[in-house]
């Protein structure tokens, strides 16, 4: 239990927002190819180190961290992972005889970080996960563990028993991983710094086939949290449709959110933004122009800027895809 957890309680590491720290841990039952232990670090959305056993190396991911930590550092957090990729492995045995699985492919998971918000609150975190469903998590006000499953209760008590361990975990989360968090945001405040999001306003005109709409796209923006909001005479609209916060090809985010409206009701609409790198909050209204055609020079050409954006965002994706099944593959 002790090597299990040692490893992901790491590394930690401060701006304004909302800023977290996570570390996720995958062991696997063996597949040619495939490593069967990785393990990666993120800031925030940033991933600034990753380990896997094929290689056996910790990498870093950014700059900041090569520039700013030296080889017995790199060395000694090798040593950690190696531990805990040991017990990982140790414990993927474990959970195929406690859940009668003796044979096919099956993974172990953790994840482990904490958060700090603007406000100075903070939260800590240990999860971890069986075939990709929730097997155990630690509860560091009660300093217990919880599990949503039967046989899990086995593990439970187990681990139950060793309290000194267990305030070890609440310690670290409480005081030891915010203090790396701050650190880790310290080195990279350049890259991780709070950037002001672009907000761009439109009207589509009604056509044949589809009413009038109004879009607010907000991108270039970090952190990833933001509250955007459409105002139709100063009032926050509630059936408006987004694409959620997407990702931008250079680290940054960006977010759309549309509602159709009358073609001439004579409402003042307006975007409302609010995000951690302004101070308070930033409110763009409709000058009353139409935009006639996706390409023309009538205000910002949304369409083409979502492209662009969305094109980006499948590459990412594309990439993320691939690194997650190889952690899959390795957990």
């Amino acid at each position: 239990m002790i090597g299990l957890i040692v490893l992901v309680v790491l590394c930690g590491g401060v701006s304004a927002g909302s800023h977290s720290l996570r570390y996720f841990l995958t062991a696997m039952t063996p597949i040619p190819g495939l490593p069967e232990f990785v393990a990666v670090g993120y800031v925030d959305e940033a991933q600034f180190v990753m380990y896997d056993s094929d290689r056996n190396e910790l990498i870093p991911r950014r700059s900041w961290m090569e520039e700013r930590e030296g080889p017995e550092y790199w060395e000694r957090k090798k040593q950690l992972v190696r531990e805990n990729y040991d017990c990982m492995k140790h414990y993927v045995q474990i959970l195929m005889s406690q859940t009668n699985q003796t044979v096919g492919i099956h993974t172990f998971q953790m994840m482990t970080g904490c958060d700090l918000g603007d406000d100075g609150t903070t939260r800590g975190i240990i999860q971890y996960a069986w075939d990709g469903e929730d097997f155990i998590n630690f509860d560091k006000d009660q300093m217990v563990w919880v599990t949503p499953v039967q046989w899990g209760e086995i593990t439970k008590n187990k681990w139950d028993q060793d309290r000194a361990w267990n305030q070890q975990l609440k310690v670290y989360l409480e005081e030891e991983c915010i203090k790396w968090l701050r650190k880790y945001l310290e080195y990279g405040k350049r890259e991780l710094r709070a950037v002001t999001p672009q907000v761009f306003l439109s009207v589509d005109k009604a056509s044949d086939t589809k009413p009038a709409q109004l879009s607010c796209l907000v991108t270039g923006f970090y952190p990833r949290d933001i509250e955007l909001t459409l105002l139709r005479n100063g009032r926050p609209i509630s059936d408006t449709d987004s694409t959620g916060i997407l990702p931008n090809h250079d680290g940054t985010y960006q977010i759309k959110r549309w509602v159709e409206i009358g073609p001439e009701d004579g409402a003042t609409y307006s975007c409302q933004v609010d995000h951690s790198s302004k101070a308070g909050v930033e409110t763009r209204d409709w000058d009353g122009t139409f935009r006639v055609t996706p390409g023309s020079s009538e205000g910002p050409n949304l369409g083409l800027i979502v492209g662009i954006v969305l094109a980006a965002v499948v590459l990412i994706a594309l990439v993320i895809g691939a690194v997650v099944w190889k952690k899959r593959g390795r957990k």
